[in-house]
């Protein structure tokens, strides 16, 4: 289970009972939710609200592009919002996946990329790196 950094508890304090609420509704293992909303936003409020892109263009706490937001029916900039449609998308993931780390890779690169470029084989470094950073913090979970 991931405890997050003292720093970090603080900045995610507001959005807690969000994102266990999410876990719970979409069975998702404790604290993922909460690490992957951490590794994609770090809590920091200028991404949070938008302010702040990804290279991409991810937007909001959880990192989503304007189409995958959009199929949501969802505004990324909403973080309770963002937060119950990434704890839903990513449990669909997971239902559509071998395991968690499949799950987080798709979550991380596009079930596009995933499907096209060879699965979590052929992942780039950085999403190897997302899915194995965030189950080596959060631990054991069912599938691996």
């Amino acid at each position: 289970m991931w405890t997050p950094p003292k720093q970090v508890a603080s900045k995610m304090e507001p959005y807690r009972s969000s994102i266990e609420a999410a876990e719970q509704q979409y069975e998702i293992p404790s604290t993922l939710l909460a690490r992957v909303l951490y590794q994609e936003s770090r809590f920091r409020p200028d991404i949070i609200e938008g302010k702040t892109k990804s290279s991409a263009g991810a937007i909001g706490i959880a990192q989503f592009m304007p189409a995958t937001a959009a199929e949501l029916g969802i505004d990324p900039t909403k973080p309770h919002e963002a937060i119950d449609a990434a704890g839903k998308y990513l449990s669909q993931l997971r239902k559509r996946s071998d395991n968690w780390a499949e799950a987080l890779a798709k979550y991380n690169w596009g079930m596009g990329n995933f499907a096209k470029k060879g699965g979590l084989e052929g992942a780039p470094k950085e999403t190897r790196d997302y899915y194995t950073q965030i189950l080596a913090d959060v631990g054991e979970v069912d599938g691996g």
